[in-house]
């Protein structure tokens, strides 16, 4: 089964490491070191199953040749403390035969390293014991496109946020100082001539290792170059044995130590698919709570509304809308007041029954008056 493996160290100077004997070593090959007069010979070295040198363009053409090109990287970095090589260390799938690793490693360094400028020397180990990997060289310095080595660092203009020179100020007189030729004076900063040494590479040629590997695998071998810790995985992590401590066997520290973790990764796995089990049984109940809770409220609003519909007065009709209501009620009153307003014939009223009868009773007492009237004048009158 494919596992994820990716180490990055420098080979250095500092260390007491040399460029030439470490591409001897890990191709297997016979190098002289000019540097030192010493000729390393690893040519009887088991395990090397292939290797390979990658060059950009502009590399001269005799840097294919591996002792040329580690002897050119040490003439360059003359300084004690120098890094001579950056080397990575990938394990490689078992399960791929031979001729698809090659491809493998082949196309992976080409587009992360020799297509940003990078010279590469790698190798495969293979001692069959089911740890084949692969060893990775690479130049810490870029080359010009004249075929030289480009210095590992340059001297720039420093920009303010607008992207302007930023002038140098003379102190005394607050001006911008004046150099020579009367050549105007800009604030300069040293950087890196490349970013291969940026942090978040590391990252992402990781990352990248990972998907190129998965490429090639099925589904269920893929691997990941995060921890088991950042995919979210319970899993105590194996430890490195190489190939010394795989010959031993149960006798190596190293290997007992990974038999213990795996048994108790095992009992981990069964621990972790009894509470996954629990958990999923906790998600179906409350989600039949939260259903049950939905069907209670429902219920008890359908009752209530039964309820308002009970106690509500039956209409023969729609009731009418309240500005309706309200007009009717006004054109009514205004009715009954015009109604009240409107006078009465006297005829028909209380007061003309009165002036009907005052008028007789006073027709009466007339005629009353006048028969008297008659009676006298004929008697002869009244005397005088």
């Amino acid at each position: 089964m494919a596992i994820y493996h990716l180490s990055l160290k420098t080979i250095s100077r500092s260390k007491g490491q040399s460029a030439v004997a470490s591409a001897a070593y890990r191709s297997g090959d016979k190098l002289k070191d000019r540097e030192t007069g010493e000729t390393k010979d690893f040519t009887r070295k088991h395990g090397v199953a292939y290797s390979e040198i990658q060059l950009p363009s502009q590399a001269p053409a005799e840097y294919r040749d591996r002792e040329e090109l580690w002897n050119a990287v040490q003439d360059k970095e003359s300084n004690s403390n120098a890094q001579l090589a950056r080397e990575f260390e990938v394990a490689l799938p078992a399960e791929l035969n031979r001729e698809t690793q090659k491809k493998l490693v082949h196309d992976y360094v080409q587009e992360n390293f020799v297509d940003r400028g990078m010279c590469a020397d790698w190798s495969i180990h293979d001692k069959e014991d089911g740890n084949p990997h692969a060893h990775i060289m690479l130049t810490t310095r870029a080359i010009k496109k004249n075929g030289t080595w480009a210095p590992k660092q340059k001297s720039t203009y420093l920009l303010d946020e607008d992207g302007a020179k930023v002038p140098q100020i003379d102190p005394e007189t607050g001006q911008q100082k004046i150099g020579a030729r009367g050549r105007k004076m800009w604030k300069r900063i040293t950087e890196s001539y490349t970013d291969w040494n940026d942090r978040s590479n590391a990252e992402q040629w990781r990352a990248n290792w990972a998907e190129s590997c998965n490429h090639y695998l099925a589904p269920e071998s893929k691997i990941d170059h995060r921890s088991y810790e950042r995919q979210g995985i319970e899993i105590v992590p194996t430890i490195h044995e190489g190939h010394v401590a795989r010959e031993m066997g149960d006798r190596s520290e190293r290997v007992q130590t990974n038999i213990d973790i795996k048994a108790g990764n095992r009992e981990l796995s069964g621990l972790s698919v009894t509470i996954a089990k629990i958990q999923e049984e906790a998600r179906n109940l409350f989600r039949r709570i939260a259903e049950l809770t939905e069907l209670i409220r429902k219920r008890a609003q359908e009752k209530a509304e039964a309820k308002r519909q009970v106690e509500r007065p039956s209409q023969t009709g729609p009731a009418e809308p309240t500005s309706i209501v309200a007009d009717n009620f006004l054109k009514k009153l205004n009715a009954d007041k015009a109604k009240l307003a409107k006078s009465v014939p006297p005829e028909k009223s209380v007061a003309g029954d009165f002036l009907k009868k005052l008028d007789s009773d006073r027709g009466k007492k007339r005629a009353r008056k006048e028969r008297e009237q008659t009676v006298e004048h004929n008697q002869g009158g009244p005397e005088l």
